[in-house]
């Protein structure tokens, strides 16, 4: 494969077995140390004496900088150490600045709040039970793909340690096993300092654009620039050991994909798909060829995707479903990212990036796929706006991490071009070199000291814990969230069983978020399961809201053609109403707010109910309930 980069140099040498070994160290021991490396990190970070608000952090961090950009150019320049040191290095490029953003918390980025409040309650599910289920229903298999969420959840039961808290390494370490693995598919199809180059590229680019907020996302999308370079590869390679055992791996990290991210298989695919319809509209490759390709990356892809996804179409199968899983427009969905055009370190690169994609798209395989990626990515933003006219969007905006991936990607390869460039000029390459690394050291302080401006709007990260407290062990009585435990332990003596076999319809999410009970209904629409019908739940409350009296409550739950809660935790309102909040989904209608159901205290004066007022809430449960299975 000419222009792929695979000359002489760290790890271009090698030969095919030698090249397979290191491939399996990369993908195997390669996170390993990864995790040691985050788990080292967080401890000391956490025990770092950091006063709240001060600048402590951000001193720490910017000279934590320098020193993984110390660490990765050792990398580069090394011939014995280079695989090692880049483990430690990308490991700790992600993870140092947000262990530290975050030394003052144990929560992660956001805390329980937005959509870390379904990411946290899903965590709980698994860690309490390894039974695939829904975060938040009874009775249904996950629509949402749970592989990531069930071994963060085992791991944490494994541990020993509660889910929410376990939240915030399982990301930060997902987050440094990402950099090693981006690094160990680039390995793949160039050299050692290349890889280094664009992992570093990529995790940067992570960074900036908030990849860091989801990261079981980032886990796969940030491998789709290589593993479209691999797929390049594969559409004009003759079938042969190196062929099945690329597409084999093709196939793997899609189906890795579709148990932690639909959204990201899809796009890759897309990014695949045009690979191969551009190879066979140039005729440089063949139909028979391609055919035998794509079955083999399906065969591979299919296991793991099953795993999730047979259960949930099982499932489905003639059930009325409800998905607002997709209406959502953020602004940077809004907006097509030009990461070229703006005035920071991570920018430069991406703009040299893309002068380089676009001068050499037709003689660099690289080049292509990258250039492919880039424009798959702003084609998906313009489908997504189109669809806006049928009421739904592609979620573009986290598509943007990929394009700005791909694009500082180039910068790499331009600056490997340029290098090569004055060497093959009779000039002295070795003052070039200096240049290039401390101009990418500089790249790395300036992204690695953003990171707190970049995620100052997760300050929310400072919720309250389980039983009530803050992170500083403060509990103010006036705060709602202040009784979080006392409900808990409240619901839990009533009830006298495991939070597992309670179906509980709240109105607080948190208490749902923290404790393994299954949810009547979700806070969001777009959180529901397609197979709740979100709407039909959201009516079944307010009809029950306005029973005639106890008996007719009692009848309407007995009749609901879901399983009804056996416990209610409502709002007191002043007059003594009992309120559950409620939500719609009006897309694309930010504002669009929703009334409580309001029930009447009369409608529980009946000896199948039992209450207690906790704080600000009222606390109802129903005795003889069957147990959730």
């Amino acid at each position: 494969m000419p222009g792929d980069g695979r000359g002489a140099g760290p790890g271009g040498a090698l030969t095919a077995g030698h090249r397979r070994s290191a491939a399996l160290a990369d993908l195997l021991l390669g996170p390993v140390v990864a995790v040691a490396a985050v788990t080292g990190i967080v401890l000391l970070a956490d025990a770092l004496p950091i006063p709240a608000g001060s600048n402590v952090a951000l001193a720490i961090t910017a000279s934590g900088g320098a020193a993984i950009a110390a660490l990765l150019a050792a990398a580069a320049l090394s011939t014995r150490y280079a695989v090692p040191l880049s483990w430690v290095g990308l490991a700790a490029l992600p993870a140092w600045p947000l262990a530290l953003f975050l030394a003052n918390t144990p929560h992660y980025l956001f805390g329980v709040s937005g959509d870390q409040q379904f990411r946290v309650q899903f965590l709980t599910r698994f860690a309490d039970s390894a039974r695939l289920a829904d975060f938040a229903y009874a009775d249904l298999p996950p629509y949402y793909p749970a592989a990531w969420f069930w071994i963060g959840g085992r791991t944490a039961a494994l541990l020993g340690v509660e889910a929410w808290s376990f939240h915030k390494a399982f990301s930060i370490a997902t987050l440094a096993v990402t950099a090693v693995l981006t690094y160990a598919l680039w390995s793949l199809v160039t050299t050692r300092r290349r890889a280094l180059g664009a992992a570093v590229a990529t995790t940067l680019a992570g960074l900036a654009t908030l990849a860091a907020y989801t990261p079981y996302s980032w886990l796969t999308a940030a491998l789709v620039p290589p593993l479209a370079v691999l797929g390049l590869r594969l559409v004009h390679r003759r079938p042969g050991a190196a062929w099945l055992r690329t597409a084999l791996l093709v196939g793997v990290v899609l189906g890795i994909a579709a148990v932690t991210h639909t959204q990201i298989l899809v796009f890759a695919g897309f990014v695949l798909t045009v690979l191969a319809a551009d190879a066979l509209l140039t005729r440089s490759a063949r139909p028979v060829p391609l055919a035998a390709t794509v079955g083999v990356v399906l065969a591979a892809a299919l296991p793991l995707t099953l795993v999730h996804w047979l259960p949930y179409l099982a499932a489905s199968a003639g059930e009325p479903t409800y998905s607002a899983g997709q209406h959502f427009l953020a602004e940077t969905g809004s907006r097509w990212p030009l990461p070229m055009l703006e005035p920071t370190a991570l920018g430069a690169l991406c703009l040299v990036g893309t002068v380089w994609i676009v001068a050499r798209a037709g003689r660099s395989p690289v080049a292509r796929a990258l250039g492919v990626t880039a424009a798959c990515g702003y084609a998906w933003y313009l489908l997504s706006t189109l669809l806006l006219a049928a009421g739904t969007t592609l979620l573009a905006f986290r598509i943007e991490p990929i394009i700005t991936a791909a694009l500082a990607c180039g910068a790499v390869w331009a600056a490997a071009d340029g290098l090569r460039r004055l060497r093959g000029a009779g000039h002295r390459s070795r003052p070039a070199v200096a240049v290039v690394t401390v101009l990418a050291a500089v790249a790395v302080v300036a992204q690695v000291q953003s990171v707190p401006e970049t995620y100052a709007w997760a300050g929310t990260a400072q919720d309250h814990r389980p039983d009530g407290t803050r992170p500083d062990g403060s509990r103010d009585p006036a705060d709602a969230d202040a009784w979080l435990g006392e409900l808990r332990s409240t619901v839990d003596g009533l009830t006298g069983r495991a939070p597992r076999e309670v179906v509980l319809a709240s109105a607080n999410q948190k208490l749902l978020t923290y404790t393994p009970y299954f949810a009547f209904q979700t806070s969001v629409a777009q959180y529901a399961n397609p197979l709740a019908d979100f709407p039909a739940r959201t009516d079944e409350l307010r009809r029950w809201a306005t029973a005639a009296g106890p008996r007719q409550l009692l009848a309407a739950l007995d009749a609901s053609r879901f399983r009804a809660p056996s416990v209610f935790v409502f709002d007191r309102a002043p007059d003594g109403g009992l309120q559950l909040p409620t939500s719609e989904d009006r897309f694309p209608d930010p504002d669009a707010g929703a009334p409580p159901a309001t029930f009447a205290p009369q409608l529980f004066d009946d000896p199948a109910w039992e209450r207690r007022d906790v704080g600000p809430y009222a606390v109802l449960v129903r005795a003889g309930v069957p147990p959730v299975p």
